[in-house]
């Protein structure tokens, strides 16, 4: 309980030291459990499908402070991994004149589905 009691200090003096942090995306690697404080011993607020794109605001041992779906959580670090930018490319078109440049873009799955809500029936996988 003690142990507890001083895990919620520390997450409440990080969450206001971090808060005007700059937030940087990760990708989820694998389903993962979006939890209410750095450690299994938090509950799962819900899970987080792979290939998703969350907010990290803030680390906390092998914990990162995580916005997704409009709440705040913890997700292992082991779990996220940074975004891949595929550089750009830049083609030329035989014509007078004419050079087409492709803008960069994000190997990422499309915009990831809405997080559920209530009770999550399926089984959850809970990863370390």
């Amino acid at each position: 309980m003690k142990s507890k009691i001083t895990s919620a200090l520390a997450v409440a003096a990080l969450v206001g030291s971090v808060g005007s942090a700059a937030a940087f995306p990760r990708v989820v690697t694998d389903l993962a459990a979006f939890r209410s404080g750095p450690g299994v011993t938090f509950l799962p607020i819900l899970a987080v499908p792979p290939r998703t794109i969350v907010d990290v605001h803030g680390h906390i041992g092998g914990w990162s402070r995580v916005f997704y779906a409009g709440k705040v959580g913890f997700i292992a670090n082991s779990l996220l991994a940074r975004p891949i930018v595929v550089a750009p490319v830049a083609a030329t078109v035989v014509a007078p004149a004419i050079a087409t440049v492709v803008a960069p873009a994000v190997a990422i799955a499309p915009v990831p589905a809405p997080a559920p809500t209530g009770l999550i029936t399926a089984p959850l996988r809970i990863f370390e």
